[in-house]
Formats: C-alpha cells, structure tokens, sequence
C-alpha cells in the first residue's frame, strides 16, 4: 500500500467483518474482541510502513489470532460462551450452562496449547480455514499445519475427555 487512505478503508472494510467473527470465536465476548480486531489493524498499518503486504487477510488473521490467543493467556477465567452457540439449547438451563462450563474449558485448554496448536487450531476449527490458507496466513508449509492440528486435536480430546469424566 503506497499510503492511500482509500485504498486503507477498503481493506479495513472487506476485512473487518471476518476478523470480529475470528475474534468472537476466540475469546467469547463481542466487545474484547472488538478491542482485538482494532488493536490488529493497528498492527497491521504500521507493519505495512516497514515491509510490503501480499496478503491483508492472512496477515489480518495471524494478528487476530494471536492477539486472542495472548488475551486468553492472560485472562484465564472463563469466557462467556457465544448466544450462537447457545441457539439450540434453549429452554433448558442446565444444558445451556453445561455447555458454557465445557466451552469455557475448552477455551482454557486452547489457551494452554504451545502457540503454534492454538493458532493453527482456532484458524481451522474456529474460523474453517483449509491447512493450505492457513500455512499461508502463518507463513510455514501445509505438513507442519497438518501436524501441529493433529497434536492439538489429540491434546484437546484427551483434555476434554477427563474433564467429561469427571462429571
């Protein structure tokens, strides 16, 4: 970007709407992740005045991710489930809260994976990206995306399973 602030405004409007919901995904609350998404494309202006961007989305994506991933880190509560989420558990509010309680472990245990799982686990499983448009966004090859998604997979299940076991 040669400093157009039209040309600016466009990517910040074709990629707002995606980022916000990445960043729901990530971290549960609308306004954090409204935080987040800013806080990216804060980032991402200034990263453009030191090198040339091929590739807003990905670049977006990476800063979103990560920037959730650290905000998790840090907060390590629980993170209200999203009412999508919730959509079909209405009327019944002990699934609705039994299914909060295992999101907010979930997100626990995402945050608690090494960094390269998480953000290749919440790019796929969270956002749907295929390994190949997520080896692009994080700038490594589709076998370490493969890898480090099967890792967290694996993590994850036996994670959740003795979490399960315990109720």
């Amino acid at each position: 970007m040669s400093g157009n602030s039209t040309e600016w405004e466009q990517i910040v409007r074709e990629n707002t709407k995606g980022m916000l919901r990445l960043a729901i995904r990530i971290v549960g609350s609308p306004a954090d992740a409204e935080e987040l998404v800013q806080e990216a494309f804060l980032k991402a202006f200034q990263y453009q005045r030191r090198e040339k961007i091929d590739n807003w989305g990905g670049l977006l994506h990476r800063f979103v991710a990560n920037a959730g991933l650290d905000h998790l880190r840090k907060r390590r509560t629980t993170v209200p489930l999203c009412e999508a989420s919730l959509a079909g558990l209405t009327g019944d509010p002990v699934r609705q809260a039994e299914a909060s309680d295992l999101a907010a472990q979930l997100r626990r245990e995402i945050a608690r994976l090494p960094r390269q799982q998480s953000r290749v686990f919440c790019l796929s499983e969270l956002d749907g990206r295929s390994n190949h448009e997520i080896a692009e966004s994080l700038g490594i090859n589709e076998r370490a995306v493969a890898s480090a998604l099967h890792k967290a997979r694996k993590r994850l299940a036996a994670l959740m399973a003795k979490v399960l076991r315990k109720d």
